[in-house]
């Protein structure tokens, strides 16, 4: 029996070793290049205006913004994508973690952690991508942002905080690169993480009025 087993484990090694599988193998192509959202962030001076800790998770995005390939979207609304040229995580992913980092080294928060903290903080900051895309529209080419924000007291009866949507859009750029895109929709982040920060601020402090 052993003799036999061996010689039928000879015989598949043998099989897949001469092209039995090669179909199944991706066609040679070009390696992808992967891009991250890079700004450092503005400091955003506010006292301290929340006593609870925030938990920031991951962003939902709508579709086609669930998925690292860069989006491109035409002059006539068609959606477009490239292989080769990626995000090194979902934008809802990217955008929660540049937030999560830009709070904690703030004072808005006692303290701030991000989806995997067990200990339940009440409070939570989440969101969602509506748009994250590289947008032609004729002669013109530009980064779009459009994403919406949430506070939420899950500990106590107040609910929803704070819900807001942010609209962002790029200066022209000359030519449509992966790495100008990339370079215009880390700017683009860096304004909402600005934006929402200071909006964040305002609220706090109305509440202490």
């Amino acid at each position: 029996m052993r003799r036999s087993a061996r010689f039928v484990l000879l015989f598949l090694v043998v099989a897949l070793s001469a092209g039995g599988c090669g179909g199944i193998l991706p066609e040679p192509g070009p390696a992808p290049v992967f891009y991250r959202l890079d700004y450092d962030p503005p400091p955003v001076d506010c006292p301290r205006p929340f006593d609870k800790r925030v938990r920031v998770r991951e962003f939902s995005a709508a579709s086609p913004y669930d998925q690292t390939e860069m989006t491109v979207l035409g002059p006539g609304g068609e959606v477009s994508f490239s292989g080769t040229y990626q995000w090194v995580a979902p934008p809802g992913r990217m955008v929660a973690e540049s937030l999560g980092r830009d709070l904690s080294a703030g004072d808005l928060f006692p303290a701030v952690s991000m989806d995997a903290d067990p200990s339940f903080p009440p409070l939570e900051l989440t969101g969602r991508i509506h748009a994250f895309a590289w947008e032609r529209n004729g002669v013109e080419e530009r980064a779009v942002l459009t994403v919406g924000v949430s506070l939420t007291d899950t500990a106590g009866e107040s609910g929803i905080l704070f819900n807001r949507i942010y609209r962002f859009r790029s200066p022209p750029c000359p030519e449509g690169k992966a790495s100008l895109f990339a370079s215009a929709m880390s700017t683009l982040v860096k304004n909402l993480s600005v934006r929402l920060r200071q909006d964040l601020c305002s609220l706090g402090k109305a509440a202490e009025d």
